[in-house]
């Protein structure tokens, strides 16, 4: 009787010995399987890819970067977005000028009655050096609304009617920088009061391009004038404006060989 015990628990005990090795197997397969499926999901995945200068793909291992999505709540049409110091965010929601100051977590509708109430082409711009905060809205074809605001959005200034000394505007871009030691224009930019840095205003103008340069920090664009050449054959179309550390302003034709 006791022998037959013995035998009985025996028998149990390689069973369970047997069925916790199989399903400790099956555990380390499926692992293994699972890790295996993700490094070859990794390397064919045709959404991550390496290009060269010329945005042609190559063979090289891709930047290991870990995005947040942040959901801002607007719709946002050709989106801009601008950092000041202290690490406020502002996202151009199309008219709303939306901030974020907890790293995404919460926007905010931050415009007041001096800003545009609607947008035919949204941009956003903040200027690093002196922290100002630009909403810049097309208004139709006819002109450019700029609003501004040096507290973070807590309040704002504006002129309804701001694109330089000719009228007609389309793509509209904003940008600031130095002003340059030579010429005529960069020793009384740096003499002025009213704001350290320059501000640049470009467009195109279906057959060409506009640029001009406020001495008020974009509250009014008082000089400029027509960029021509190769460089416009496209109906004027470009890319952003960036100015160098030196003051050199940078403009982008969407032309094949630009002059």
């Amino acid at each position: 009787m006791v022998q037959d015990l013995i035998g009985m628990a025996l028998a149990l005990l390689l069973v369970f010995i047997l069925l916790s090795s199989t399903i400790l197997y099956y555990m380390l397969s499926d692992e293994d399987e699972a890790e295996d499926v993700l490094e070859v999901n990794i390397v064919n995945d045709p959404t991550v890819f390496v290009t060269n200068s010329s945005g042609m793909p190559v063979d090289e291992e891709p930047l290991e970067m870990d995005f947040i999505f942040s959901d801002v709540g607007e719709t946002g049409k050709e989106p801009s977005i601008g950092i000041t110091s202290s690490g406020c965010m502002f996202f151009i929601a199309m008219e709303k000028p939306m901030r974020s100051c907890d790293y995404g977590e919460s926007w905010t509708n931050v415009a007041d009655i001096t800003q545009a109430p609607f947008t035919s082409d949204p941009y956003g711009w903040v200027d690093l050096e002196t922290n100002r905060v630009f909403n810049i809205h097309m208004m139709g074809l006819e002109s450019t609304w700029i609003g501004w605001s040096d507290n973070e959005g807590q309040s704002w200034l504006g002129n309804p009617h701001d694109s330089g000394t000719t009228p007609l505007n389309d793509h509209i871009k904003l940008a600031t920088g130095p002003w340059v030691d030579e010429g005529f224009y960069g020793p009384i930019g740096q003499l002025n009061p009213t704001y350290d840095t320059a501000v640049y205003f470009c467009f195109n103008k279906l057959v060409g391009i506009s640029c001009f340069t406020s001495f008020d920090g974009g509250a009014t664009f008082e000089v400029g004038g027509n960029i021509v050449g190769l460089a416009s054959t496209n109906g004027g179309l470009h890319g952003a404006i960036t100015t160098a550390p030196d003051g050199t302003v940078y403009l982008t034709p969407r032309v094949e060989t630009p002059t």
